[in-house]
């Protein structure tokens, strides 16, 4: 429904089509980032000095974290202190001094963890490829549901009531009984 109105067949299906192009696009673009991801895995252990550069390698280091909220993750590294954006739920306890193995890759905090404590950071590869296949997929279905049942709420909203298109309407009167003993006659089977 679009204001007071449904929508027409053509609107409608042009909905569908934009709702579609853009799950397709998020999909190329998780596919996209799952090759980064495998890029990541497969990255050369990084060389001394190396660790906070954005240098195409991958380092496992010790660290402590300092704070954790649901948006944001501080953790001091190799005598740096780092803050990367997460996206967590559910209750932090206080993490202040809890000792952690941070993985960095390309300069970055992709990965942390330690006691209580294992996740991605929005930084990650992974976690990107998660995201833009669940906007696909939620894209796909909106154009999928939605477009079909408006159009069938416009319908059911003509004056006729959609009773044509559904063929839900009966005849205006139905057949005298000598009528229907004409009908009966005229088609029998033998």
């Amino acid at each position: 429904m679009w204001g007071n109105r449904a929508l027409t067949i053509r609107e409608a299906a042009a909905v569908m089509a934009v709702l579609w192009a853009v799950g397709a696009c998020l999909l190329v673009a998780a596919w996209r980032s799952g090759i980064a991801e495998q890029r990541a895995s497969r990255a050369p252990v990084c060389a001394e000095g190396q660790e906070f550069t954005p240098v195409y390698c991958q380092v496992t280091l010790d660290g402590t974290m300092t704070g954790l909220t649901a948006d944001k993750a501080d953790v001091d590294v190799a005598g740096r202190h780092i803050t990367a954006e997460v996206s967590l739920s559910g209750s932090k306890s206080d993490v202040s001094g809890v000792a952690v193995r941070v993985t960095m890759y390309r300069g970055k905090v992709i990965h942390i963890q330690g006691e209580r404590l294992n996740f991605d950071t929005e930084d990650a590869p992974a976690t990107r490829r998660w995201n833009l296949q669940n906007f696909a997929a939620g894209a796909f279905l909106i154009g999928f549901f939605l477009a079909p049942v408006n159009v069938v709420l416009g319908l059911l909203q003509r004056p006729s009531g959609g009773a044509q298109w559904l063929r839900l309407s009966l005849p205006a009167e139905l057949p005298s009984p000598s009528r229907r003993a004409d009908i009966r006659t005229e088609f029998r089977p033998w």
